[in-house]
């Protein structure tokens, strides 16, 4: 088994995974680089050097999916991290006045199953080959959520959904990863950041308004370095912020949901 420790990032090719993936190697990991494009993937394993192994993959197809982390984890015998990073937006217009005169297409769901599903698969892969690794230590799964999964982003609703469910997988499952699997997972959630998934953005968001990628970077190594789990790092302009969860509205909610973590 290698002695340095292995992390996959998904996404890693561009926007905000280049620059983690950096971090990583600064860090003293191996990179495993997941991305679905093949040209920018390559070019980015060229550019980062030979501690990287750039893997094509589609995070939507769990048999893609799956082989990614199996090619992953044959390059070391390790995996200590996943940085499920991978992300997209809406794919068709939410609010768009449909034809009543025509039955309803089914709606494009590709931003659920990239951004929500996509992380649930990597999930239950990281945790399969967190525990055949043996490691010593603490494994670590940091998920890429956004803004939009703290507040209700009405410009995009699906987007926003899947977002916000990534938050609450990481609240939700926090207890139970840490006590029984040594796993710590968190979440960021930034605000526009100057990367290509935000063209669009740049037409609506004043300049003054963007987050820097030092303050999500910034987030990203609190939760590489420090064995917090279940945390929520807000990254809004010019620093990041630990959110609390919502106070329970009275003693019965507290009871229902904190008494079942005895049975996790």
């Amino acid at each position: 088994m290698a002695a340095s420790k292995v992390a996959i990032v998904t996404g890693a090719a561009g926007g905000i995974g280049l620059p983690m993936c950096r971090v990583l190697l600064g860090k003293g990991y191996h990179v495993v680089l997941a991305d679905i494009n093949q040209k920018t993937g390559a070019e980015a394993q060229k550019t980062l050097g030979d501690k990287t192994l750039f893997i094509q993959c589609d995070l939507a197809d769990w048999g893609s999916h799956a082989a990614m982390f199996r090619k992953a984890f044959e390059w070391h015998g390790r995996i200590d991290a996943c940085v499920a990073n991978a992300g997209i937006v809406e794919k068709e217009k939410f609010y768009t006045i449909p034809n009543i005169e025509q039955e309803p297409e089914k709606p494009n769901l590709l931003v659920i199953d990239v951004d929500l599903n996509a992380v649930i698969y990597g999930l239950k892969l990281f945790r399969h080959y967190w525990k055949k690794s043996g490691n010593p230590g603490v494994g670590r799964m940091i998920i890429t959520s956004s803004m939009a999964g703290i507040y209700a982003f009405t410009a995009a609703p699906l987007y926003s959904a899947a977002k916000h469910g990534i938050v609450g997988l990481v609240r939700a499952a926090s207890h139970g990863l840490r006590k029984n699997e040594d796993i710590t997972i968190n979440t960021i959630c930034p605000g526009p950041v100057d990367t290509g998934i935000s063209e669009e953005m740049k037409k609506v968001v004043p300049g003054h308004r963007w987050t820097p990628m030092s303050v999500v970077l910034g987030a990203f190594e609190k939760f590489l370095d420090e064995e917090i789990t279940g945390q929520c790092a807000e990254a809004s302009n010019k620093q990041f912020y630990l959110r609390d969860v919502v106070e329970y509205s009275d003693e019965n909610a507290e009871f229902l949901i904190e008494d079942m973590k005895k049975h996790v």
